[in-house]
């Protein structure tokens, strides 16, 4: 349900109340499978409410999407300080990704399960090609340095955000514990999927 400090909210914070609604809501059923009026119910506003912050429920689907999209590449995607071997790299990147998901599970199956959707328009497509443009680059500065297998970038895109979007899964069924020993444990079954013969000598992270 809603938060605590959600359900506290002052009345002109009615968008964030719809927000949080939605979130729930299309997470759990889908797009397709919710009515504009139960996100009204849930956030306790007027149906008419949601069209005074979004035209339709398309604008508040893209809305939700790219507020979590933008988190996502905002933590992920944050500048590297200093020098990194593209293993130190990857470790990063997966632990900065196995980071959020375990601190927003939800928003994580939200993002799975819509990301491909033909509603989401031009501005949230931007903000989910970032972070395969951002895992080209990696792919093409670790293949440069040897480390890194031929791969097309797509194929890590899908490798890593499958692994990360899968132990949530998991975590919610109970089926694991999404701690951080099944970040590090999964973090090395994905270097070595991805690490040349030479970037592979070099598979475990090293200690923090």
């Amino acid at each position: 349900m809603i938060s605590a400090a959600r359900k506290s909210a002052e009345p002109d914070d009615k968008r964030e109340r719809l927000l949080d609604a939605a979130l729930e809501l299309f997470e759990l059923r889908g797009f397709d499978g919710v009515a504009v009026p139960e996100i009204a119910q849930m956030a306790n506003v007027a149906t008419g409410t949601i069209y005074r912050y979004f035209e339709t429920k398309e604008a508040l689907v893209n809305a939700l999407y790219r507020r979590w999209k933008e988190a996502y590449n905002a933590a992920v995607l944050a500048p590297l300080e200093g020098a990194h071997s593209p293993r130190e790299m990857f470790g990063i990147y997966w632990r900065r990704m196995a980071g959020f998901a375990r601190a927003h599970p939800r928003a994580m199956r939200f993002l799975d399960l819509h990301h491909h959707a033909a509603y989401l328009d031009a501005e949230s497509c931007r903000a989910h090609n970032a972070y395969r443009d951002a895992a080209a680059h990696f792919i093409a500065a670790g293949r440069e340095a040897g480390a890194i297998r031929t791969l097309h970038p797509a194929l890590v895109v899908a490798l890593m955000w499958g692994a990360s979007a899968g132990l949530v899964k998991f975590a919610h069924e109970g089926v694991l514990r999404f701690d951080e020993r099944a970040g590090e444990e999964m973090e090395e079954m994905l270097w070595r999927a991805i690490a040349s013969d030479e970037g592979g000598q070099d598979g475990k992270r090293k200690k923090r």
